[in-house]
Order: C-alpha cells, then structure tokens, then sequence
C-alpha cells in the first residue's frame, strides 16, 4: 500500500463522495440548507461559534467557515481530493446554494476577511437558536417553527 493511500482507496473515497453528491443534489433547498447547517455550524462542528467569537471582517484571524471548507466537511471523509475539479465544484455549488438560503433565512451572515479571496460565514443568533431547536429546514422554507 502506498504511503498516502492506493489508487483503490482513492477511487473508493472518489466513488463515495460521487454518492453523497448525488444524494445531496436531490434533496430540496431547505432540507439541504439544513444539512449544511448542521454541518458547517452544529454542535462540535469546526464553526460552531456559540461565544460569537467569529470576528466582523479585516484581517483573516477569527473568520468563518467558506464554501470550499464547508463542502469538504460534507464529504464522507472530510476531504474532496479524491475527486477532480469539476466534481469538486459540483459540491461547491451545492453548499453555496445552500447557503444563500441560509443567509435570506437570516440564519447565517457573510462577510469578506482581507485576504481569504472568498466570503466567509458564521451564524447568526437566530441561526444559533434555530438549529437548537432543530427547525432549519422550516424556517429556510418559509414556515414558522412556533
């Protein structure tokens, strides 16, 4: 076995992520906004953020989570480099649809840090409280949770 693995455990990680992309493309915009919520904001995930700790632009210190971090924590091994560009992007496209539903949601808001090149995102009170209460996908379609 190679040091970094085989070309088998790259086709089989290759093969996974092609199957979570596919499941993730047919799910609806709110169950899907969910997902990534969950995701890239839940509990233990990477920007969870519950002290607000996530700074409000300039330098890249304190900022939150990308799209192109965020669709590698969908991946089922946490990483997209068993895929090719294209397939990558497909991920990419997904989470960021994803998370323009979340932003008009108000559940998430972007900001730029200066030298991330990308917007980057963190909750907000609301999402925070949202996601608590495990109602995402309903408010993302529109539906009060109350």
């Amino acid at each position: 076995m190679a040091l970094f693995g085989g070309r088998a455990d790259r086709s089989a990680e290759a093969d996974a992520l092609e199957a979570e992309i596919e499941r993730l493309d047919q799910l609806p915009l709110p169950t899907l906004a969910a997902e990534v919520m969950g995701k890239a904001f839940g509990p233990g995930a990477e920007w969870e953020d519950p002290e607000e700790e996530v700074t409000v632009g300039g330098p890249n210190d304190g900022a939150g989570a990308t799209v192109e971090a965020v669709a590698a924590t969908m991946a089922p091994d946490g990483s997209t480099r068993a895929v090719d560009d294209r397939t990558r992007l497909r991920l990419q496209r997904l989470v960021a649809e994803a998370a323009q539903a979340l932003e008009h949601a108000s559940l998430i808001r972007a900001q730029v840090h200066t030298a991330m090149g990308a917007l980057d995102y963190t909750p907000t009170r609301l999402g925070r409280t949202v996601l608590a209460a495990g109602a995402v996908a309903e408010v993302v379609d529109g539906v009060d949770p109350a």
